[in-house]
């Protein structure tokens, strides 16, 4: 999907003068786990790179960022993560931060990953994980929608055909993927799910926005990595019920 109407200039800016703690918290914490699953040789790229965070957190590996867009700090513009000209197996890894749920056909676009992963490539995600409470968020602020009625996985799926609007997002995807990952590994059997971590949720609601202003409580460095601290223990518990956030990677054999 296209990607007007979302603030990336905002969010941009707002690392390039200095972030404040709240929401440097939560994406550090992000990166903290993409780095764990890649290293400064591997080649990666990325796909909706949005803001290019990865400009600031990842400057010394070797990491193409693309969007589909024309935005000026992208290495590659106008790049459909679900069919792209990359020769096969190009590359270590591919991030998606916050890009599977906003995809047409996520079945295309795991196809095309696989197609242009090198073998033992790895795909690193972060998304968001429609646990109750992000359930409620969703239906309060109307900010995306959330449809469970159907598999991301089917070839059927077309979220352009149900979505609301140009930045609208299925924030199931990654859940439903998730609650069947015998499905998705029978379909793709040389892709393997590894490493998933449920996250996110004081963090994230006091963040104060990524693309835009919302409201928050300002809080110290060693507040914010308590509730980071009390986040990692209810999502693990409860995930269900609090995590707003899943982090996970899939492998190819």
């Amino acid at each position: 999907m296209k990607t007007e109407g979302i603030n990336f200039e905002y969010c941009r800016n707002l690392f390039l003068k200095g972030a404040y703690s709240n929401i440097y918290i939560l994406i550090e914490k992000r990166y903290e786990f993409i780095k764990q699953n890649i290293s400064k040789e591997q080649k990666g790229i990325e796909f909706g790179a949005g803001a290019g965070l990865s400009n600031f957190f990842l400057k010394d590996y070797s990491l193409t960022i693309t969007d589909f867009c024309e935005s000026n700090w992208l290495d590659l513009k106008n790049i459909d993560a679900q069919k792209t000209d990359f020769p096969a197996e190009s590359f270590d890894y591919i991030l998606m931060i916050n890009v599977l749920h906003h995809l047409d056909k996520p079945l295309q676009f795991f196809r095309e990953a696989e197609r242009i992963l090198k073998p033992e490539g790895k795909i690193v995600f972060i998304e968001p994980y429609t646990s109750l409470l992000m359930k409620l968020l969703l239906k309060l602020s109307k900010h995306e929608s959330f449809y469970e009625n159907i598999s991301p996985l089917s070839e059927k799926y077309s979220f352009v055909k149900i979505s609301k609007s140009n930045i609208d997002g299925n924030n199931s995807v990654a859940k439903l993927i998730m609650k069947n990952k015998s499905s998705f590994e029978q379909i793709f059997p040389n892709l393997n799910i590894e490493n998933i971590q449920y996250r996110e949720t004081f963090i994230f609601m006091n963040s104060g926005g990524q693309y835009h202003k919302s409201p928050y409580i300002p809080l110290p460095k060693f507040m914010l990595k308590t509730c980071n601290l009390k986040d990692r223990i209810l999502t693990r518990i409860f995930p269900d019920i609090f995590a707003l956030g899943v982090y996970f990677t899939v492998k190819k054999k």
